[in-house]
Parts: C-alpha cells; structure tokens; sequence
C-alpha cells in the first residue's frame, strides 16, 4: 500500500520539501470533513502475453526418462529463443521425476518413470502468438498452460485512471460540501492502493501434433482493466 499525503496544503509554506518529508504533520479540521474511496479504470490493449509449457516424459527407467525430457526439452528452449524470446524471458519453474502406476484388478503395477521440465516465457510479439504455440507442437511441448495476457509497463494507464479518480472524487466531494451549505473543500489526505488492475486468467491447452495445412491457434487478446483506487479526506470549507 503506498501513501501520499499533500504535505503542502498542511503546512506553512515556508516548510521545504525536505523538511515536508522529515516532519511528522498532524491534521486539525475545523470544519466537517468527507471521507471517500474512489475507483476506476481504463481500458489498454496487452502488448505481452505469458505462458507455461514444457515437457513430460514416460519410460522404464528414471536415467532413460530423464534423458529424453532433456532431449525435447532442448528442443523446445530451442525453438523459444529461435522465435525470439529472450534469455531474460524463460524461466524454469518445474522440474520432477516421479514413479507411474496403473491400477488392475486393484493391484498396483509400475508404469515407469515420468520426467517433467516446465519453463514460464513471455512473449513480446502478440503478432506472433498463434504460430508460436503450433510450433512449439512440432518441437516436441507436451504441455501449454496459458497465455496469460499483460501490460509490460502500465504506468501510463495508471495514471490516467489516477486523474479520473481524482476528477470524480472532487466533484463528488464539492457537490456533497454544497449540499452542507459549503462552497468548497480542500485535501486532507490522500491514499492509494496499489495493485488495482485486471487481466485475463490462462487457459489450459494440450500440446497436439500440427498438420502443415492447418491454419495457426487463433488467438484474442482483447483489452486489459487497468485501474487505481484511491481514498481521500476532505475538509469542507466556506
């Protein structure tokens, strides 16, 4: 949670911004005071999507299983970098061997040995999405989880909704200091909290082997809700 307070409109003015910051401000309304909490939004088209795929593996033994899991691994960190994500943008995030069993006649038989290899990657290129995906198919990914769809830097939008908030809040402030018999108000207090926003969660797909004719996973990215909220306390004043 971060915390703004307007330092300058509750002390004198001869207080320097560094002094504002070292000195502890304690607040005396004469008047009525109004406490509100607003929250908006805007609307931003997701420049980034983020995923998670990988690689699962079966075979008799645990040394054999791994091998091949390093193998189409390889293959698919390959085709990731190829396509061009970069280094900074894969990141492994599983990897486990586990025994396999089936169940017959409510007698447990060894299956084998299951290797996994799962990397989180983030594309930049939205263009790119729908062909990406069917190509990490060929390249031997057993497994997609997402994408999750993103804004790699939102501080604009941020911002934007920031001043709607602010708009709303003083109207809405003004009008109800009016109704009291005021004429205006004035800041007393500003607070936000942060990580206000939406997104689109991921959705599971199977890897699936791709005929050359088949056109490419279509893919819609929509729009993201970017958003703040705010909470403010108002004197309302003659």
């Amino acid at each position: 949670m971060r915390k703004y307070i307007l330092a300058a409109l509750l002390a004198a003015g001869s207080m320097t911004a560094g002094e504002a910051m070292a000195t502890q401000v304690n607040i005396t309304a004469t008047n009525p005071v109004i406490d509100l909490t607003i929250s908006d939004t805007v609307e931003a088209k997701p420049d980034i999507a983020a995923f998670t795929t990988g690689v699962q593996t079966l075979a008799p033994t645990a040394s054999e299983a791994v091998r091949q899991n390093n193998v189409q691994m390889a293959s698919v960190v390959a085709r990731l970098k190829k396509l061009g994500i970069a280094d900074k943008d894969i990141q492994t995030t599983q990897i486990s061997l586990n025994q396999q069993f089936d169940y017959r006649d409510g007698q447990q038989v060894f299956k084998g040995y299951q290797a996994s290899n799962m990397v989180n990657a983030k594309l930049r290129d939205l263009k790119k999405l729908g062909a990406f995906l069917d190509a990490l198919a060929v390249d031997g990914a057993t497994n997609f989880n997402g994408p999750t769809f993103g804004i790699d830097d939102d501080s604009k939008y941020r911002e934007m909704a920031r001043d709607k908030v602010w708009a709303t809040a003083m109207a809405r402030a003004k009008s109800m200091a009016q109704k009291a018999g005021y004429t205006n108000v004035r800041v007393l207090r500003v607070e936000e909290t942060e990580g206000q926003g939406g997104g689109y969660q991921p959705m599971p797909m199977m890897a699936r082997a791709m005929d050359a004719s088949e056109k490419s996973t279509p893919i819609a990215p929509g729009e993201l809700s970017v958003g703040a909220t705010v909470s403010f306390t108002f004197e309302m004043v003659k």
